[in-house]
């Protein structure tokens, strides 16, 4: 027999982003059974801070330490997931188990304690779940209205990738009448041509970079400089509320740079892009250009930093506080390089004076 609301259930959850032998491990009463899966991530991860201190009273932090730190895991995930920052992708069992649906009730993944198979009646059931979280940064990027559509994000994307893999690596893409009309690569060139960013190399080797496409290049590169400058110092930041304070670069802090560009009106999508495009993320691939600028799932994975990231994010008097500090250090630091400069400066005049004056100056 199936065990009723008096029998108990336990819930046995993983993610990827957990070691292989780290699950949550958490009891529930055996009402839980009744309820659906999307129901049950509720119940475990309510939205409400003040909601959470049941599941978390049920966690043995005796026999597991590190329950704590699973739950955080598996909380920060869920609340990507309520944010629309990422989809989930449920199995019951261990890994790629049997697919589950968030509406599926409970009970139809139950199984009994391995004790009770043998028995044929069972009052405890076993739930195991398995969640994968799937990063769509593209779509999130159109649904947000930080791009027109889908195709016109990815287009300035796969050219400005392209671009760089022949600037950097001096890849020999050909031209576009010598790539078959099958290439998902073959769009990307033939914009670059149409725009003259890229013309066919003097060798007729392959293609090079025309003069519009090193303008483009260096406008790039100048955004990419200005978003380091102003925004990289946010890469490890906190808020010391015993000091009033923030922190950064403390090996404590969140990279808050996407909420800090967020607050700013800029477009995370553009700017994590030409981030990762120009910090030699893609280097590692340039032998493999046509298959990453021809694959749509590459430009998701080089963007998922617009997504995966710390949640919830700091409240907004926080985040403020800590970009106001940090703009001011920003300051200050950019006021000692050029006293720094300006006193390199009026030495390297004396040495070139005292140089024209000869050796009878200083008698």
């Amino acid at each position: 027999m199936h065990g009723g609301d008096d029998a108990g259930l336990a819930v046995s959850v993983w993610t990827n982003r957990l070691p292989a032998d780290t699950a949550l491990q958490v009891n529930l009463p055996g009402e839980a059974r009744r309820l659906t899966l999307r129901r049950l991530l509720d119940r475990l991860f309510p939205p409400d801070a003040g909601d959470r201190a049941e599941t978390v009273a049920r966690l043995d932090r005796r026999a597991n330490p590190d329950l704590p730190a699973c739950y955080a895991e598996l909380l920060t995930l869920t609340e990507q997931w309520r944010a629309g920052l990422c989809r989930l992708s449920l199995t019951s069992g261990r890994g790629w188990g049997r697919p589950a649906h968030l509406d599926d009730p409970v009970s139809a993944h139950l199984r009994p304690p391995p004790l009770c198979l043998r028995a044929g009646a069972w009052d405890d059931a076993e739930l195991t779940l398995t969640i994968l979280p799937a990063y769509r940064p593209v779509d999130w990027a159109v649904a947000q209205g930080y791009a027109a559509n889908r195709d016109h994000l990815l287009d300035w994307m796969q050219s400005c990738a392209l671009l760089y893999f022949v600037d950097k690596h001096g890849c020999a893409v050909p031209p576009p009448s010598d790539l078959s009309r099958s290439d998902p690569c073959r769009p990307v060139v033939s914009g670059l041509y149409r725009r003259r960013c890229l013309r066919p190399s003097e060798d007729g080797a392959g293609s090079e970079v025309a003069p519009a496409g090193r303008e483009l290049i260096g406008a790039l590169l100048a955004e990419t400089e200005a978003l380091i400058d102003g925004f990289d110092l946010f890469k490890d930041a906190r808020w010391n509320e015993d000091a009033q304070g923030a922190e950064f670069d403390s090996g404590r802090g969140a990279d808050l740079r996407v909420e800090a560009i967020i607050a700013e009106g800029l477009d995370p999508v553009r700017a994590v892009f030409l981030l990762r495009l120009y910090d030699g993320t893609l280097d590692p691939y340039a032998d493999q250009w046509q298959q990453l600028v021809g694959d749509p799932a590459c430009f998701d994975q080089l963007l998922e930093p617009v997504v995966n990231r710390p949640q919830p994010p700091p409240p907004d008097a926080v985040l403020a506080a800590i970009m106001e500090d940090g703009y001011s250090l920003l300051e200050t630091r950019a006021e000692v390089t050029a006293d720094s400069q300006a006193q390199s400066e009026i030495q390297r005049r004396l040495l070139t004076h005292q140089a024209a004056a000869g050796p009878d100056a200083e008698d």
